[in-house]
């Protein structure tokens, strides 16, 4: 019983890590059919695999393995990395990312490989500032000094330290699960997600880096060390901004004075972050440049899409210019529903109100790229809520629109997950949450 248990372990093992390999090195995102089938595959491999071996020491130890194998390897499905190396190289000669488009310095900057990333990272990135904030910055930095010739370098460098980021996580949220008092192993649905892996390492995506952050904010809030918890935000919103939408969330978690010195020690760390940018020209860049993905970016939206199929046929064109102006005033109404007409006494509140606040954002946005859910998956497994793990799955449907030679959303792909992710999210809110029905061992046991 034993040897076939052994057996199993090392057959399941083999399938997981030869599918992360196969996706990796072996697929192009245009090859739509097999790259959605194996990476659906490696989830079922996954909740089969959690059904017997899930002890934290098995989960640490598939994780770090699954990662390993995008070590030496340039990513394929993304082009974000291409504006990462040009940022950190043109700071390397003074340049400020926030001033200058490639498009502008193209024509007058050198430095190794500048024309091969200046047409490799798109025309939409091309055309524009940059959006990254300033500890991305300077990470980026890191891949310019790397930047010698070979690609590989700069991503290795930059990989490197989003693996250290989320060996981190596994324990920092293995730490605040046992703090509200859920199991740890529940952490598998994280850390063995192949979305996390695939879009945090696999593609270079900082999402996992930021929340490395903000969990250490939280743990630091959790025990009212409210300076280091404004440190650790202060990381996280420097990273991404996406938290700055959380921060009013801790109103009522945490007193009026001890709010207060929470959102000052914010704002201090993040002067101190900003200032070797600041220009002023910087904020007006910035600005516009934040604007885009209101106004001008669509892609994989849901309410969105049904809302701009209704505008074509009132107006005859696509709205998304004065709808983006609406949605940032929809955020900020969201933000003060969750962030008053909830109680957020206790910590498992508060995460709750950031999740269903985090997913409502999603929901209305123009653009939801994969990588984005990577957020909310963190989010389900501290809150035992499913769908946060069935839109990681469903997400990466959107790569279908990379099949054609004309990049275009495909329906048959896109309408199906949004179906499922919507009726999952509405069951949990009236039955409440999944996780907490299942057997508290496995997040999904059936």
């Amino acid at each position: 019983m034993k040897i076939k248990k052994l057996l199993t372990h090392a057959v399941l093992l083999t399938l997981i890590l030869y599918g992360f390999y196969y996706l990796e090195h072996e697929l192009k995102r245009e090859n739509t059919l097999p790259l959605l089938s194996i990476f659906s595959l490696l989830f079922i491999l996954l909740w089969y695999w959690a059904q017997h071996f899930n002890s934290l020491t098995n989960i640490f130890l598939l994780g770090v393995l699954s990662r390993a194998i995008f070590i030496f390897h340039i990513p394929e499905f993304s082009q974000d990395f291409y504006r990462f190396i040009w940022d950190g190289s043109i700071q390397l000669l003074g340049v400020n990312p926030y001033i200058y488009t490639p498009e502008v310095l193209i024509s007058y900057i050198y430095f190794p490989n500048a024309q091969l990333l200046y047409e490799s990272m798109g025309d939409l990135s091309a055309g524009n500032f940059s959006n990254y904030p300033p500890l991305s910055q300077y990470l980026y930095q890191i891949m310019g000094y790397f930047n010698k010739g070979d690609l590989l370098y700069p991503v290795l460098s930059l990989r490197i330290i989003y693996f250290t980021g989320e060996i981190i996580v596994f324990f920092l949220g293995t730490t605040l699960l046992k703090k509200i008092n859920r199991n740890p192993e529940h952490i598998l649905w994280y850390f063995l997600n192949p979305l996390v892996i695939i879009e945090g390492i696999g593609n270079l995506h900082g999402e996992a880096f930021m929340i490395c952050f903000t969990l250490a904010s939280i743990l630091c809030l959790f025990d009212k060390k409210v300076v280091f918890g404004g440190l650790f935000m202060a990381l996280a919103i420097a990273t991404k901004l996406l938290p700055l939408l959380i921060v009013p969330l801790f109103f009522r978690f945490l007193n009026l004075r001890k709010f207060i010195f929470f959102i000052l020690s914010i704002f201090i760390f993040s002067l101190i972050l900003w200032y070797p940018f600041w220009q002023e020209q910087m904020i007006s860049n910035y600005r516009d440049t934040i604007n885009l993905w209101f106004t001008t970016f669509e892609f994989n939206g849901s309410i969105y899409n049904i809302v701009r199929s209704i505008g074509y046929e009132v107006k005859g064109y696509n709205i998304i210019r004065k709808l983006g102006k609406i949605t940032p005033f929809i955020t900020l109404g969201l933000v003060f529903i969750f962030t008053f007409l909830r109680s957020n006494r206790n910590l498992k509140s508060v995460l709750k109100s950031i999740l269903f606040l985090l997913s409502s954002y999603f929901f209305i946005a123009t653009t939801v790229h994969p990588w984005y859910i990577i957020n909310l998956v963190i989010l389900g497994v501290l809150t035992g809520y499913v769908y946060p793990i069935l839109w990681s799955l469903t997400v990466f449907w959107s790569y279908s629109a990379y099949g054609s030679e004309e990049f275009k959303e495909d329906l048959i792909w896109t309408l199906p997950a949004y179906l499922l992710v919507y009726t999952c999210f509405v069951y949990e809110i009236i039955k409440g949450a999944l996780g907490e029905h299942l057997q508290k061992t496995n997040f999904f046991r059936v």
